[in-house]
């Protein structure tokens, strides 16, 4: 009986002692990057995107860690983050910035939208995407994006927008125009299908007066009617091509 009360209380202990970790990682990343019920009023910039699309590495290369350009992918499950981003990068004087890079991965997806909710000075939001991807999984892309407009479309002005086509080097990817279209016409099928199960459980016909993401739906979505501005560009984190980018980033620190 004794023994049983023994290997019970072990039990219990090594329970306890897993939930205090994962207790501590998780408020751990909520206190690094801001995502706590108090508002990040820092002037931030967010990368964000799927997995494997080359998020780690692209900020690594803007905050300047020295990682080697041989790097494939390099996988991140927390957030990178520093309050130390000095903008314009060109100008010869600066405001300290603050650059957060989110995991990729579907369950984590979450950290994203809460620090866009959480921070009242988004300057830009830079969306990468493997633009060597099959476009029949360009729909998990669309999905993601659909939840941030939900969100940044919100705000008045929105927030401004860059979807950078990265691994533009390879053979096999698309062009920034191509994989627009292709993003615009899954996010208006997911509207579609929004407005259409609202639709059944409110019991009524709403198609023909409901707006999603601030346009009507009857007509198709378009990035170029959002409230922020909407930018497609190519550009390879792995052959270092991200002056684009990096320009598009200056650009938006020149007019805070």
């Amino acid at each position: 009986m004794s023994n049983v009360i023994i290997f019970t209380a072990i039990i219990g202990l090594l329970l306890l002692a897993v939930f205090i970790i994962l207790n501590n990682q998780t408020n751990t990343i909520a206190n690094v990057t801001g995502l706590t019920k108090s508002t990040n009023k820092q002037p931030t910039y967010i990368i964000t995107g799927l997995s494997n699309s080359g998020k780690t590495l692209l900020y690594n290369k803007i905050v300047g860690n020295d990682i080697s350009s041989s790097l494939g992918t390099v996988t991140s499950q927390e957030p990178n983050f520093t309050t130390e981003l000095a903008l314009p990068s060109t100008a010869p004087t600066s405001t300290k910035f603050k650059l957060i890079e989110f995991p990729g991965h579907q369950k984590l997806q979450n950290l994203t939208i809460n620090e866009i909710k959480n921070s009242s000075k988004v300057h830009g939001l830079i969306y990468l995407i493997d633009s060597s991807i099959d476009p029949k999984k360009i729909n998990e892309n669309a999905k993601f994006l659909y939840d941030i407009l939900s969100i940044t479309e919100r705000r008045p002005g929105g927030i401004d927008i860059l979807i950078g086509c990265n691994k533009s080097d390879l053979f096999s990817a698309r062009q920034p125009l191509k994989i627009r279209e292709l993003l615009e016409k899954e996010i208006d099928s997911l509207r579609k299908l929004n407005v259409s199960n609202i639709s059944k459980i409110d019991n009524n016909d709403m198609e023909e007066e409901f707006n999603d993401l601030g346009q009507s739906i009857e007509m198709e979505f378009k990035f170029e009617k959002l409230e922020g501005n909407f930018d497609v560009i190519n550009g390879s984190v792995l052959k270092n091509q991200i002056d684009k980018w990096e320009c598009w980033i200056d650009e938006r620190a020149v007019n805070f």
